[in-house]
């Protein structure tokens, strides 16, 4: 397997990369500067990168090796090496329920092993086939985290509600809403956007749900300069009735564990002159 890291213009993205032993990870300049990816762990050594090159070095041995960059050392990340890998989960689990977790493993195949909840006890266990691959069983009564020996640690989020929300511009401003059921009146919504240069989401906003168990957020557009004819274009897609393109936005509300999990509905795109609407 290959693990992909973007080298930007002050950092790598992401700075920490868990992969399975015998697993490479490919760096990938994206800046408009030149870099290197300097082993501070393991011995490797890249030549200088410029925009677009890119660099791979194959990982063999379980452990945190840490790399840098020789021109900005203050450019630092780090590989985690496991001999087994657990799947970090897509979506949240229901109390009570089955949940199917998934991974890797650098072991024989017919290898056995326990998969651990968070307090130390055996949830599942699980058989490794033969093309490196195992699946494990677990029924969790809150979130929880799970591992499996010489393996990584994902965490679990249990979601018990279902989240619906909606975006809606008003000329300067954007009007995010969001309702939980069933209610929970009081529970912390926190309103997200994901920030490319950041890497992820970060949080803009949140409040506590209303006696309806529903949340509104008003927020102002921020201005971004755009290219010249942007809004030539913009007038002749309107025009021709062309549709605009959807993406989600993130609702995270509180869970029966009191943690922040996801869930998502679409939004409109933003045209090119607006950014893009907060995540809640």
């Amino acid at each position: 397997m290959i693990a992909q890291v973007l080298i930007a213009f002050a950092a790598f993205g992401p700075p920490q990369t868990t992969v399975l032993a015998g697993d490479t990870v490919t760096w990938t300049n994206i800046a408009a500067r030149n870099h290197t990816v300097d082993g501070l762990t393991e011995a490797f050594e890249s030549p200088e990168l410029g925009t677009k090159a890119t660099f791979s070095h194959t990982f063999a041995t379980p452990g945190a090796s840490a790399y840098y960059c020789r021109i900005h050392p203050f450019m630092r990340g780090e590989v985690d090496v496991f001999r087994v890998l657990l799947d970090t989960p897509s979506t949240p689990a229901g109390t009570g329920r089955p949940y199917t977790l998934r991974g890797r493993a650098a072991l024989p195949a017919g290898s056995t092993f326990p998969i651990l909840a968070g307090d130390g006890s055996t949830a599942a266990t699980a058989t490794v086939g033969a093309d490196g691959e195992f699946s494990a069983s677990v029924t969790p009564a809150g979130a929880s985290t799970y591992h499996a020996p010489e393996g990584n640690t994902v965490r679990l989020d249990v979601l018990d509600r279902r989240v619906s929300a909606a975006a809606a511009r008003h000329g300067s401003r954007v009007a995010v809403s969001a309702s939980v059921a069933p209610a929970a009146p009081g529970a912390t919504v926190v309103l997200q956007i994901k920030l490319k240069e950041r890497f992820g989401w970060w949080p803009a906003a949140q409040a506590k749900l209303d006696a309806q168990s529903h949340v509104r957020f008003n927020l102002r557009r921020r201005r971004r300069d755009r290219p010249r004819g942007d809004d030539a274009a913009r007038r002749r897609d309107r025009a021709r009735g062309q549709p605009r393109g959807q993406d989600p936005i993130s609702v995270l509300t509180s869970s029966s564990s009191g943690k922040n999990v996801r869930s998502s509905a679409a939004r409109r795109k933003p045209t090119p002159e607006e950014p893009p609407v907060p995540r809640l």
